[in-house]
């Protein structure tokens, strides 16, 4: 007979399986809302301004991106991560980040800006200018999103992320459309960055966490003893996602930076999905890092899930991506070869980041600035060997193969610390629907039916595989949508 200890276990775990679920419901819900703000953000800046102009945005958000990684540090994930394991550091961490990105950014802005009015055009510049301090201003809003996550009350924050995504749409297009000027586009994107950062501040303060940066230098010292590995590990990592645009930049032109930038924007739209799951996970996984179990569970049931959403993706884009971005950007925007040597890429980021993440979770892990690095050397090598001989494809695969050699740094480190993370039924069904999902693309000739009828495929074949090789995991996912009280709480 099973005791009460072990039906209180298994109720309270339960109940973290459904408090997790129901947080990575509401955070993907408002990812997606986001993202679709975002790529339609994109989409109509695109075809209003053309090939060229959009190329300098593409440029802009790219350079944004690369250098706020400096201001950054990814050092949001040791908030969550000394936030969940001591909370009542949380407060004085949550200011010291606050007040180490300041000062960063302000170090990185500066020097930017001279060196860009130096370099390009006067309109060119102040457009970049702009999305380089909507950028790092970008890092403030992550440093309230860690800690809300830290407190596990990531509602709030979701909430600020819809709003934030839905002004820059609003702002940058709308600014556009009146004034037909690429800079106060920009302009309008950066207003709506500065909205997201005061809107995730007090949704912090709604979740508990006060801002405590006097009193706090013990903490920021404790915060920048993980700068090595996760400073150094998040630039590499960014540089690996955003060098291949400024390379084509220098080697073929700001045009073909935003044909590239189209395509890519494909890929990168989903990755959202990656950025969820590890904002409810890792708070969980930090607050018991010592339970190995606990870890490589946690670990095993992501994995399945980004597999299930990153497997059937690759297949699209490896079957019908050109005809999606001929559909959404228009048919100047396609590059034959461009997606299908990204289709891989989704699933090698979904398993690097799973990995990277849950290291960082338990301490300042070496190995994932070492597969950092990795990955940004390949990715350099092959696109300056590449890029001259094939173009913009060869960013493309060059991508592809990054991902995968820090897919293999990461994923053995992390099996020799918690085990397999691999459960075998679950993948093979997911790929059986992917075969599926192939088929269906191929067959159907209109996009949008064949899209559609594919979806649907994935699904019912999707259930029917996992209740036929692991029911369990179907158990599973009924018990944690199932309301199971916890012995001395309420839920």
């Amino acid at each position: 007979m099973t005791s009460e200890s072990e039906q209180d276990q298994q109720a309270e775990q339960a109940a973290l399986l459904r408090r997790t679920g129901a947080a990575v419901l509401t955070l993907a819900v408002a990812e997606l809302l986001g993202k679709v703000a975002t790529f339609v953000t994109f989409l109509l800046l695109a075809r209003i301004l053309g090939v060229a102009e959009f190329g300098v945005l593409s440029f802009g958000w790219s350079l944004g991106l690369l250098l706020a990684v400096f201001s950054s540090l990814g050092l949001e994930a040791r908030l969550t991560q000394l936030g969940s394991a001591r909370p009542e550091l949380l407060d004085r961490c949550y200011g010291a980040l606050v007040a180490i990105r300041l000062g960063l950014c302000a170090v990185v802005l500066v020097p930017t800006t001279g060196l860009l009015f130096g370099t390009m055009s006067t309109t060119h510049a102040l457009t970049v200018t702009f999305l380089v301090a909507a950028g790092l201003a970008d890092t403030l809003v992550d440093a309230s999103r860690a800690a809300c996550g830290a407190r596990q009350r990531q509602h709030l924050s979701a909430v600020v992320l819809v709003v934030q995504r839905f002004s820059a749409l609003i702002l940058s297009v709308g600014v556009l459309v009146v004034t037909e000027s690429v800079w106060c586009a920009a302009l309008g994107y950066l207003v709506a960055t500065c909205i997201g950062v005061l809107g995730m501040h007090l949704a912090a303060r709604r979740a508990g966490v006060r801002m405590r940066i006097r009193g706090s230098r013990a903490e920021a010292r404790m915060i920048l003893e993980a700068a090595p590995v996760m400073g150094l590990g998040a630039v590499a990592a960014m540089g690996m996602f955003r060098i291949d645009a400024a390379l084509i930049g220098m080697i073929l032109g700001t045009t073909a930076v935003g044909v590239y930038g189209a395509g890519y924007r494909i890929f990168e739209t989903v990755l959202f999905v990656s950025w969820t799951l590890a904002r409810a996970y890792v708070p969980v996984i930090a607050s018991r890092p010592d339970d190995t179990e606990h870890v490589r569970r946690w670990a095993q049931r992501s994995l399945v899930v980004v597999a299930a959403v990153y497997v059937p993706y690759g297949v699209l884009l490896a079957t019908r991506g050109d005809d999606l971005v001929g559909l959404l950007f228009g048919p100047e925007y396609v590059h034959r070869g461009l997606l299908w040597g990204l289709a891989v890429a989704p699933l090698l980021f979904g398993v690097s980041y799973l990995g990277s993440t849950v290291l960082l979770a338990l301490r300042p892990d070496p190995v994932v600035l070492v597969g950092s690095v990795a990955a940004l050397v390949a990715n350099i090598g092959l696109n300056l060997w590449l890029i001259p001989v094939w173009g913009i494809t060869a960013a493309a695969v060059a991508t592809s193969v990054a991902f995968l050699v820090q897919s293999v740094v990461v994923v053995r480190a992390l099996t020799r610390t918690v085990g397999s993370i691999v459960s075998v039924p679950e993948l093979v069904a997911v790929l059986v629907a992917a075969v599926v999902v192939g088929l269906v693309l191929e067959a159907v000739g209109p996009l949008l039916p064949a899209l559609a009828v594919a979806g649907l495929a994935y699904v019912v074949v999707a259930v029917l595989a996992v209740h036929r090789l692991a029911p369990s995991a179907l158990g599973r996912l009924r018990t944690g949508l199932r309301r199971t009280p916890v012995a001395g709480s309420r839920i």
